[in-house]
């Protein structure tokens, strides 16, 4: 089964939009794991893109952009998906995103009745991967 996989890790978030409706945190480059049936390696690819939540509550601020995310957890009521974000992912009920960034040892936690990731633009080939 073909699948790709948006890596969080070491984001760099360079814009936050925040009101009571939606959080949407802006990123120009990701890591992007697109993994092919049959395939002997993984490819890695970049895109520019942004993370949504819809009615978001945040257990503390977020820091001021340009910030680094170096672990994220999604969890979506069945699933907690760790370093990880699958692609196209659209999931709504009760998610929880927790962000650790760069220099905090304890996750924000941010809360909401949806989250997406939209990707923009192509994507680059960046490597194959072993």
């Amino acid at each position: 089964m073909s699948y790709r996989v948006l890596d969080p890790r070491n984001l760099r978030i360079d814009q936050v939009d925040l009101d009571a409706q939606r959080a949407v945190l802006h990123f120009q480059e990701s890591n992007i794991e697109k993994i092919m049936d049959n395939a002997d390696q993984r490819t890695l690819w970049t895109q520019a893109g942004a993370i949504e939540m819809w009615t978001p509550k945040l257990s503390a601020d977020l820091p001021a952009p340009p910030f680094l995310i170096t672990h994220t957890d999604v969890e979506d009521g069945l699933y907690t998906q760790r370093d990880m974000m699958r692609i196209p992912l659209d999931v709504s009920g009760e998610i929880v995103l927790s962000l650790w960034f760069e220099g905090q040892d304890e996750p924000l936690r941010m809360e909401g009745s949806r989250m997406c990731l939209h990707l923009e633009g192509d994507p680059s080939y960046v490597r194959h991967v072993d």
